[in-house]
């Protein structure tokens, strides 16, 4: 049975705004599976089309025409054959196109993408019957003592004592402190590493209340409880704090040689060694980035970066790019494959391999990190990029 007048139309809009729940999520694909709904559909796709970014305005209508046909439009040789396939729903070749190409890619996805020096055309690609999941909750903590808890397969509750503060894991990927107030200072400082891996992400509760978010293939290394007249923690690869205010007691992150002092606010720091720039954005408060003598303080929606000669440059940032990953979104603005893959290769944990010259393309947009690696493949495909999976290696060529 079809859906009610205004439904799917309802669903669809939410799910390509990004402010669809789980459950009207799933509703809709549900409508979508109906070939009752298929006439609505394809107006909804259609006007989404032609009120993208990318629809007529980046094509000439006859170009922008073609391309939505390939997408919507039953064709006669398919260049592409879907590596899985779902039980139960209908073999609909302009659906698969819809979950693979840039323009509605899981009907919130908008990519965009230019040809440089020309439109190059998609080559057929048959990849291997594989596919990569997406990371999750997935790290390391170092305890005091050297030694190592796996947080993946640990029980939730109390891990363990660290001198007078309790370690304990959560059901939603979280690691808290918490400290008992005993009167008696602390006898040596106690200090802990928490990492993850690629493919890994996690949060931890401080003792003093500040949070913090590890990325994929990071790490941040702080004293069990703060008992010094700082609190100072350090980090590799990216972390968002949301840092407890205690005027008493400065909070600073360090990375390479460099450093964020703050009272309470929150701000992401990207310092992973294989970028070009470590870049610290700033979301509310007041932070002061500090390099090789030099100090710049960022106010909110405000972003340094740090280049490799080690001068400090600030700009108005783009903070919804910057903190995207903490709320389960790739965003690329204007990015190279290069950058794409990077973060790619992170959260899939698989490595980037390139054959021949590295394709030129630059894209813009938005995807959740919770889809497999061959639905972002998909997007790279109908971008004009060849890629392939091999083992746990994506291969590049033009």
């Amino acid at each position: 049975m079809g859906a009610s007048p205004g439904k799917l139309a309802e669903l669809f809009n939410r799910h390509y705004t990004a402010t669809a729940t789980a459950a009207e999520t799933d509703e809709l694909f549900a409508l979508i599976r109906q070939s009752e709904n298929d006439v609505e559909l394809a107006a909804l796709l259609r006007h989404a089309w032609e009120n993208s970014d990318f629809g007529e305005q980046e094509f000439p209508a006859a170009v922008s025409d073609r391309i939505f046909g390939a997408i919507v439009q039953p064709v006669e040789n398919e260049i592409y054959e879907p590596e899985y396939e779902v039980e139960n729903v209908r073999s609909l070749p302009w659906l698969r196109y819809v979950a693979a190409a840039a323009v509605l890619a899981g009907l919130i996805f908008f990519w965009k993408f230019r040809y440089s020096p020309a439109v190059v055309q998609t080559a057929a690609v048959k990849p291997k019957a594989t596919d990569v999941a997406p990371g999750g909750n997935r790290a390391l903590l170092t305890l005091t003592d050297g030694s190592v808890i796996v947080l993946d397969s640990a029980k939730n509750g109390l891990l363990t004592w660290q001198g007078a503060t309790a370690v304990s894991k959560k059901d939603s990927g979280q690691l808290v402190y918490l400290t008992k107030k005993t009167g008696e200072p602390a006898k040596f400082l106690q200090t802990n590493t928490l990492s993850t891996p690629k493919g890994g992400q996690y949060q931890v509760v401080l003792s003093d209340g500040s949070k913090v978010w590890l990325n994929a293939s990071s790490s941040i290394k702080y004293p069990t409880s703060f008992t010094s007249a700082e609190r100072r923690v350090e980090i590799t690869g990216e972390a968002y704090f949301e840092v407890a205010k205690d005027k008493t007691k400065p909070f600073r992150v360090f990375f390479g040689g460099s450093e964020v002092e703050v009272l309470g606010t929150s701000f992401n720091v990207m310092a992973y060694d294989d970028e070009s720039a470590t870049e610290t954005t700033l979301v509310e408060g007041s932070v002061a980035l500090k390099n090789m003598g030099q100090q710049k303080r960022l106010r909110p929606g405000e972003q340094g970066a740090i280049a490799a000669n080690g001068s400090i440059a600030t700009s108005v940032a783009d903070v919804d790019e910057a903190t995207a990953w903490k709320k389960g979104f790739f965003y690329f603005r204007d990015a190279s494959v290069e950058e794409v893959m990077r973060q790619i290769s992170r959260w899939y944990d698989i490595e980037a391999g390139y054959e021949g010259k590295i394709p030129v393309r630059q894209f813009t947009g938005k995807v959740s990190r919770n889809v497999n690696i061959s639905e972002l493949l998909n997007m790279l495909r109908y971008a004009g990029v060849n890629c392939r999976i091999e083992d746990k290696k994506v291969i590049i060529s033009l």
